[in-house]
């Protein structure tokens, strides 16, 4: 018997043969796949409304329904859609019609797709949560299923990514990755007692290594995810002795950091727009930097400072060698912004020809210089030579995006305007 053409075209011809043999380990998921593709097939809208009406029917009283029943039950969809809909849905086999009794009924084979499928509505909970990985080894389990061995590996190379994101953050020394990851790991290890029960009920053979192989490195894996529960712990509480305490609420740095790296970009850009004057576009904003800000206006906002608890950071200042390295970088863009013309003009033209990281510092500088007036108090860094550099920088809060040619790739900026101007008086000029 030759093989279908479609799968043919996927396969390298020098390894035809692993390749097909591979392959035809998936040949089961033919048993399911006409009505995967009839619900998955087609709009996003389609797909949420075909699984609603199958979910309410699983858990409908009935398992039986005539059509005027259906009609009623799903009286919400309009009945042009709801027509073709239940033709597809008897055709392709979610549903079956009994010409006798003239009624529908879920096909067997729709109803085990359904009791899997509804789990997806539990969204990101379902992706979160360890117990899913132990359920499917019981499931094994009770079905006397041949891959458990599989399911031992799925649960394996997750406890692996979760002990590599741990390592990676402890290795970091950052507050937020810690705080972000420990959380991850204090959610993994509450089923690490059930994970170990299941365990203790697979009875392998004693010549089938893949599975004991597997039972061992998930125990391993349990005790290396403990150990880093218990590091970071240790390496939280230490952070927590060095912050100082800020305002007079006894609240320390780590807990501001607690609050931030649990918002949303959305909510750290909401806490930084009433102290800007203006802010580029959304595309522009990096994480990171954002999250500082926040910090920074957290502390600008303590008032006045009170006693704060001794700590000795140890830290030794290097020796001054007299010496200091121009900054060619911002030389020639002080230089640019001073030829820039005294009518408004796009401020493209500053940042087009730069190389990419020359030209997001450039806009990092037009930003600081749009929003100064309320960034830094009269007199403040009075002699900031970027501060005071005489040229007005607006960016618009509503126009599209425009494209900037920044090393020869095409980049999309917020559209911003900028002219030179005269000093104000008193101010020192940029050099």
């Amino acid at each position: 018997m030759s093989e279908p053409e479609d799968i043919l075209a996927y396969i390298n011809d020098e390894h035809r043969h692993y390749g097909l043999q591979q392959v035809s380990q998936a040949n089961s998921l033919s048993y399911f796949l006409p009505l995967l593709h009839e619900l998955f097939n087609g709009a996003e809208a389609k797909t949420k409304v075909v699984f609603t009406i199958l979910h309410e029917l699983m858990t409908d009283d009935r398992v039986q329904w005539t059509r005027a029943e259906l009609d009623e039950k799903c009286h919400w969809v309009r009945e042009r859609q709801w027509a073709y809909l239940l033709q597809r849905m008897t055709y392709v086999g979610w549903l079956e019609f009994y010409r006798e009794s003239g009624s529908y009924m879920i096909s067997d084979k729709g109803e085990t797709l359904m009791r899997l499928l509804s789990r997806f509505s539990m969204g990101a909970e379902l992706v979160e949560n360890e117990g899913a990985a132990v359920a499917e080894i019981e499931f094994s389990l009770l079905l006397s299923a041949t891959d458990v061995s599989d399911r031992l590996r799925f649960l394996r190379n997750r406890l692996q990514k979760h002990i590599s994101r741990a390592e990676t953050a402890l290795e970091s020394q950052s507050a937020y990755l810690i705080l972000e990851i420990y959380g991850q790991l204090k959610s993994a290890y509450r089923w690490a007692e059930q994970t170990r029960t299941t365990l203790d009920h697979i009875d392998p053979d004693d010549d089938d290594t893949e599975t004991w192989n597997g039972i061992r490195d998930i125990h391993d894996y349990l005790s290396r995810l403990h150990e880093l529960i218990s590091e970071m712990q240790l390496r939280l509480q230490i952070i927590q002795r060095q912050q100082i305490d800020i305002a007079q609420y006894g609240l320390t740095q780590l807990d501001f950091d607690n609050f931030l790296v649990n918002q949303s970009v959305e909510s750290l850009s909401d806490l930084i727009r009433p102290h800007l004057q203006k802010i580029p576009h959304s595309f522009l904003a990096i994480e990171a930097h954002v999250f500082e800000e926040a910090r920074d206006i957290f502390e600008r906002e303590a008032g006045e400072e009170v006693p704060v608890r001794d700590w000795d950071t140890d830290v030794q200042e290097g020796e001054e060698t007299g010496e200091s390295e121009p900054a060619v970088e911002l030389e020639a863009f002080t230089s640019a912004l001073q030829r820039a013309p005294t009518s408004w003009a796009s401020a493209q033209s500053v940042l087009a020809g730069a190389d990419w990281s020359n030209a997001a510092y450039r806009m990092s500088l037009l930003t600081l210089l749009a929003d100064r007036d309320a960034r830094f108090d009269t007199g403040e860094r009075s002699n900031d030579p970027v501060v005071n550099l005489p040229v007005d920088v607006v960016f618009s809060e509503d126009k599209p995006l425009i494209a900037v040619e920044v090393n020869d790739e095409t980049w999309q900026m917020t559209p911003g305007e900028l002219r030179r101007r005269t000093p104000t008086p008193g101010a020192t000029s940029g050099t």
